[in-house]
């Protein structure tokens, strides 16, 4: 037995590095269609609608606000609105009531369907983690399509209900930004994960930029009940489209074949068991609270992207309900495009290194806007279409996002991102929460000057998150992930095996032949 044949052991032949890529048994999966090697791309697509549409089933009655205030457009309007009629008269159908809220109350239903995403992040998280977002995000959907189709009724029967519902609707939007995470994780391959990110956080503009206009016009058109029932028949299409196409793990995707499945491997490291996020080591990271205070400023705004930039355009600037629908298309749609543009762009600039183009991208989209919020709040109206555009530049360019804190949290967190996620969720429903009742209270008259103080804090809070995000942004993943640690520890040594020759076991007659006949038998490299 020579000395090289002693140092070969059986742990030799495959590598010791978990990190290496191994092919999934094709005995074990069945690929009906391998989609041109592109079954990502409809994932990502589903994914987004899926999101989109779960939050358009909360802010549909946003949307409608307007139309079921308005005693204008109800059968019973004479000419004048006077206490002595019954605008809610039960012997109307439900689309012709009309009702009476006060700022107390209009904050309470602004302001439920976010309390409930707060209330139901950590535990639907929690379910995430143990079941995975295919079986979860079914039984949401299924829950909210039956929240939003009985909207209409509740509202009319009891307030008190009806906010409960708004509640319980919230957790429509509870962990989006935790499933957006892990679809970025487990489908986007390495040179990818800026569009995913993109994309994926494009659902609140996708979101607005359908249910604002449609509501306002099927609101106007048909009646405001009709919005909700849409709603709920197009929620659940994508339910049943989610629990038939979406599957956790591209590897266990009938249409996903073996060439893409590498694609999406490719540079991963696999997670094997489960996966419990460095708690300590997170909270005392300062990149990942420069995160969650950009997430503040950001959907302080979105707050009157999605909620009150109709209200805005209807009683300061003087635009019908239909009108003013139709507007936010303009903002919500260059925003739709330029968050695309920028996840493009976050992947192929190669002139500034991931730390500049993060710092870039987050300062034009927050800085950017603060300025413009500046700008818009001290130029009054002036009844022509330059109200219009100083309304929309300012939403437009929180579309550069993108490229910012989004992209950092995957880029820094890896593994632990949907955890990284969930928090961004609760920091963002906090930022929505609050302008739910702040905005309100600041603006009892719908005045100009009332406008002008919410617009002055927007600019405010998003200058300063802005600041703190790039002075503490960073690119490269955290010491506390596995890409880190995995990479900072060296591979154990191979051990000799020890054989003892007086228990191998040689076939009968080998003994027979000669050295020339066994050298026969062995492979020529």
């Amino acid at each position: 037995m020579t000395a090289d044949a002693q140092n070969v052991s059986p742990a030799s032949t495959c590598s010791s590095d978990s990190s290496i890529y191994t092919e999934p048994d094709d005995d074990d999966r069945r690929v009906f269609c391998g989609c041109a090697g592109a079954n990502r791309y409809g994932i990502l697509a589903l994914s987004l609608c899926y999101l989109a549409f779960l939050m358009s089933s909360m802010i549909a009655y946003n949307a409608t606000f307007v139309a079921i205030m308005d005693k204008t457009t109800s059968p019973l309007y004479n000419g004048s609105i006077t206490a002595d009629i019954d605008w809610e008269n039960s012997e109307l159908s439900i689309g012709d009531r009309r009702l009476s809220f006060g700022v107390m109350e209009k904050s309470l239903t602004f302001a439920g369907g976010f309390c409930g995403a707060m209330l139901f992040t950590f535990p639907i998280n929690m379910l995430l983690q143990r079941f995975g977002a295919h079986k979860v995000m079914t039984v949401i959907g299924t829950l909210c399509t039956i929240m939003v189709a009985i909207s209409p009724v509740i509202v009319c029967w009891s307030f008190p209900v009806f906010v409960i519902v708004r509640i319980v609707s919230g957790i429509s939007i509870s962990n989006s930004f935790p499933v957006a995470g892990a679809v970025v994780n487990e489908w986007g391959t390495t040179g990818e994960k800026g569009l995913f990110v993109a994309v994926l956080s494009a659902y609140v503009e996708l979101s607005a930029l359908f249910t604002m206009p449609i509501s306002g016009l099927i609101a106007t058109k048909v009646s405001w009940d009709t919005v909700f029932y849409l709603h709920a028949a197009l929620l659940g299409l994508f339910t049943v489209l989610w629990a038939i196409y979406y599957r956790d793990k591209p590897k266990k995707h009938p249409f996903v074949a073996r060439k893409e499945w590498q694609k999406i491997s490719l540079g991963k490291r696999p997670v094997t068991g489960k996966i419990s996020p460095p708690l300590q080591r997170i909270f005392r990271s300062m990149v990942i609270w420069a995160i969650w205070i950009a997430v503040i400023g950001n959907f302080l705004v979105a707050q009157f992207t999605i909620s009150y930039s109709p209200l805005y355009l209807s009683y300061v600037l003087g635009f019908d309900t239909m009108t003013a629908g139709f507007l936010t298309i303009a903002p919500l749609a260059g925003q739709l495009v330029i968050k695309v543009l920028t996840g493009l762009a976050s992947d192929r600039l190669t002139c500034l290194p991931e730390v500049g183009k993060l710092r870039l991208f987050n300062s034009i989209a927050l800085l950017g806007s603060g300025l413009f919020f500046i700008l818009l709040s001290v130029v009054p109206p002036a009844g022509n279409a330059a109200d219009v555009v100083l309304i929309i530049i300012p939403v437009a360019l929180l579309g550069f996002s993108s490229g910012g804190y989004p992209k950092c949290v995957v880029m820094v967190s890896q593994e632990h991102s949907p955890f990284i996620m969930s928090i961004v969720q609760i920091v963002a429903c906090l930022s929505l929460l609050t302008g739910s009742f702040a905005v309100p209270a600041l603006t009892k008259d719908d005045t100009f000057d009332q406008w002008r103080t919410v617009f002055l804090i927007y600019a405010f809070v998003l200058t300063l998150s802005n600041t703190i995000f790039i002075a503490f942004a960073r690119a490269e993943p955290a010491k506390w992930t596995s890409t880190i640690s995995s990479a900072s520890t060296p591979p154990p040594p191979v051990q000799p095996m020890e054989i003892d020759v007086n228990k191998i076991i040689l076939p009968p007659g080998h003994l027979d032949e000669t050295p020339q006949e066994r050298n026969d038998d062995v492979p020529k490299v």
